[in-house]
């Protein structure tokens, strides 16, 4: 008797989960829905929290739309740098992005804001702040370009690592040749400290630390153990000198192509794809600091005192780059900040 009800309970199992993938294609057939193949590339590990995002978010949209829209998550810069993959994004050739958005610099000016130092307290004020009005002020002006956001990804604080010497003060940077984000702000700031900064394409970072071209460099800790950078740095100083997010965005083109259902679709997928981005980001970052700390990367962090040595230095150093930035635009910012914090 008890085959017989074991055996019963499987074919019912399976008789309902077999409805239930027959509805989910009747429903996708019964919507505006047609077929369509598409890109997802990024520069970043498939492990990193991103990468598994992408991959969720792929996965969603093949099963809101009953598999007619397959996306292809593609990794490691496989489909060019950063640059190149957002100019494909622009032109329409690639769908789906996930990365730094500064390659925009030049056509999107208040980007330039998100490397303004210690301007967040924590990941949940950068949050409520890419989520308000001025995430929306951003994303309209990026549809201007050919972009449209689907949401800000998590990336963390940014913080610095280099292969010659611990870095205990303010002062044990100079000297030391650390690449940096793309944006001049970003420059002068660190030059404001002592550091000789410098930009560096993404894609070549590793190699130039490795050969040893570069000392340094300043990033998330959860990026910086995914691409195993402990294999090439050997010191690393807890500075949280900058909140990074990463845009998810789609080409506009796409985006313009699909009927109001797909999009309907996509906006859910998406929302989904972000929280689960963001919280996956959140538990992985104790994980990968303990991940350096394991392979042998000495980890410091500065006194209270050199970071008001940093606060105090580095705001004349980038008051033009505000100036470019749009004063308008960051009084918004800092209002929007303030209403996180009062809450």
């Amino acid at each position: 008797m008890k085959m017989k009800t074991t055996r019963l309970h499987r074919f019912l199992c399976a008789a309902v989960l077999g409805a239930a993938a027959t509805l989910a294609v009747t429903a996708a057939h019964a919507q505006d829905v047609k077929a369509r193949t598409a890109r997802f590339g990024h520069g970043l590990a498939d492990a990193h929290p991103a990468g598994q995002a992408a991959k969720q978010f792929a996965a969603d949209m093949d099963q809101a739309t009953g598999g007619k829209m397959k996306i292809a998550v593609i990794a490691n810069q496989a489909l060019g740098p950063d640059p190149q993959m957002l100019g494909a994004l622009q032109g329409g050739v690639q769908e789906f992005y996930t990365g730094s958005a500064l390659a925009l610099l030049g056509q999107v000016k208040e980007l330039g804001f998100q490397d303004v130092p210690f301007l967040f307290n924590t990941e949940a004020e950068a949050h409520a702040v890419f989520d308000g009005p001025v995430g929306q002020y951003l994303n309209n002006k990026l549809n201007g370009v050919g972009i449209h956001v689907l949401g800000w990804w998590e990336n963390g604080f940014r913080h610095i690592t280099n292969s010659r010497r611990p870095v205990n003060k303010i002062d044990d940077l100079k000297g030391l040749k650390l690449r940096t984000q793309p944006n001049p702000l970003t420059l002068d700031a660190f030059k404001a400290i002592g550091a000789n900064a410098s930009p560096l394409p993404w894609s070549e970072l590793f190699v130039a630390l490795e050969t040893k071209a570069f000392d340094g460099q300043e990033n998330p800790v959860v990026l910086m153990y995914t691409q195993r950078f402990y294999e090439v740095q050997k010191y690393m100083t807890l500075s949280g000198h900058v909140y990074s997010p990463l845009i998810f965005a789609v080409s506009k083109k796409f985006w313009d192509s699909l009927s109001p259902d797909e999009q309907k679709m996509m906006n859910t997928a998406a929302r989904k794809a972000t929280e689960f981005q963001r919280k996956s980001t959140a538990a992985e970052a104790g994980t990968a600091l303990q991940g350096m700390k394991d392979k042998g990367v000495q980890v410091t962090q500065f006194s209270e005192a050199d970071l008001q040595v940093i606060r105090d230095r580095v705001p004349p150093a980038i008051a033009p780059h505000l100036e470019k930035i749009g004063p308008e635009f960051m009084t918004l910012v800092r209002t929007e900040i303030g209403k996180a914090r009062a809450k």
